[in-house]
């Protein structure tokens, strides 16, 4: 049997829950994470009878790629995510996408063992799910508070709720502020120094720290791995600890280390690697998927606009184990449960299904999408999203919408201006010159 995960955090969550060995993705196919992703990477064959994949909404469309093309006919599979967090940070949404095709056996999980019975956490999560906030939101429960408050307040306040925290036992690794985005006064960078002051302060200055990009790093602050580095056996989202500080006149090479402990695994960063590290007193909510936590620090302001989604507030909510706090605007959680992110355009359930006519579904996909966009902001923004469930079309309903693109243009000579209709009807090439390129050349990495 083996048994797989996506992060570092989720294989050891998995290790935790049934005793047994496991591992990430990239480490069980042999991958180093600086593969060449727009070609194809060939793994060794897996050898057992099960692999389990735990986490699996976060895979995206190469890593997934490369993991089926590793997975023998013998082999046994079973998927485990939730259909209703955040998608993959690369393209693709494998698991909604397999989730979709009937003759793939599932099963939905309805028993919830991260929070205790009674916990308001859950029906919270349930609410958000369906598309609304309970009536009881803003009124505060045994494991879950809210505190209404502007952009400019989110600092302050949240630097309230942490010290009195702090002072009734609670550790760095018991509390995790969670935000969309990384800029403005309630952004990450901004919390994440805010919360280093009152977990990890200098005030007398005895404690050694060096800075790099604006960060200060002291010993005993608790920081996040940005990228894959299996050689070290740490993974991007890994969370550790600061343990030792070596001065570049100490070293041996003669430039600063910062040394960090991943629980019992330390790993020594020279400075010219310190951009794959950063803070995680305060972290994305993408990055917090596959960790849980005993309390969750929450900010939702409408500073945060463009990432007000649905799946963003959900994944957020249910990081937390035993305790949630909640500030911020009504009017931005609102947002987030009435606003759907839109599906990605993908065809793994078409190819899979083996229709022939793929590009004929795609266009599709595009027009239904090019009408979506072109509906009248005020009602895009405020119309009451009843069911998050996207609609699955039959087949017999694709067929006919076929149609549509029945009647092909002929392609015309001499030059022309390229329009959305000449690609529709295939009169032209819209990859033209572009055979080369993937979508993860337009991927943007935080440095």
């Amino acid at each position: 049997m083996l048994l797989a995960a996506p992060t570092g955090r989720a294989a050891k969550r998995m290790n935790e829950t049934t005793g047994l060995p496991s591992s990430t993705i990239h480490r069980l196919l042999g991958l180093n994470g600086r593969e060449n992703k727009a070609k194809n990477t060939d793994p060794k064959e897996l050898e057992g009878g099960l692999l389990i994949v735990d986490e699996m909404s976060m895979v995206d469309t190469w890593l997934a790629n490369t993991l089926f093309k590793a997975i023998p006919d013998s082999m046994q599979v079973i998927f485990v995510g939730d259909k209703d967090q955040l998608p993959s940070v690369g393209p693709g949404q494998i698991l909604h996408d397999l989730l979709n095709i009937p003759d793939i056996p599932q099963k939905e999980l309805t028993e919830i063992y991260r929070q205790g019975d009674g916990s308001s956490i859950i029906s919270l999560a349930h609410e958000i799910k369906n598309g609304a906030l309970p009536e009881d939101f803003t009124q505060n429960q045994n494991d879950r508070s809210y505190f209404a408050c502007q952009a400019q307040q989110i600092e302050p306040l949240i630097s309230k709720v942490a010290t009195k925290a702090k002072q009734k036992g609670f550790t760095p690794q018991d509390i995790q502020v969670l935000a969309p985005m990384y800029k403005g006064p309630a952004g990450i960078n901004a919390l994440n120094k805010m919360m280093q002051e009152i977990f990890n302060p200098n005030v007398d200055q005895t404690k050694k720290e060096v800075s790099f990009n604006n960060v200060v790093y002291r010993i005993g602050d608790k920081v996040l791995q940005l990228v894959n580095a299996p050689e070290d056996n740490v993974f991007n989202g890994d969370m550790g600890e600061i343990t030792g500080i070596i001065y570049a006149k100490d070293s041996e090479d003669k430039v600063d280390e910062l040394v960090i402990a991943f629980d019992a695994n330390e790993v020594k960063y020279k400075r010219n690697e310190w951009n794959k590290i950063t803070l995680s007193y305060c972290c994305s909510i993408h990055k917090a998927q596959g960790n849980e936590f005993k309390m969750v620090i929450l900010p939702m302001v409408n500073q945060y606009s463009r990432m007000l989604q649905r799946n963003l507030l959900y994944t957020a909510v249910t990081r937390s184990k035993e305790m949630l706090i909640l500030l911020g605007e009504l009017s931005a959680y609102q947002r987030c449960v009435e606003q759907v992110s839109t599906l990605r355009l993908t065809a793994l359930k078409e190819r899979i299904n083996g229709i022939d006519s793929i590009s004929q579904a795609m266009r599709l996909k595009i027009s239904t999408y090019e009408n979506e966009q072109e509906e009248a902001p005020f009602e895009k923004e405020h119309k009451a999203v009843k069911n998050s469930k996207p609609k699955i079309e039959s087949d017999s309903a694709k067929v006919e919408s076929f149609d549509l693109f029945a009647q092909e243009t002929p392609a015309p000579s001499g030059p022309i201006q390229l329009t959305p209709e000449l690609i529709q009807n295939h009169a032209i090439d819209p990859m033209i010159g572009m055979g080369e390129i993937s979508p993860y050349d337009f991927q943007v990495t935080q440095k």
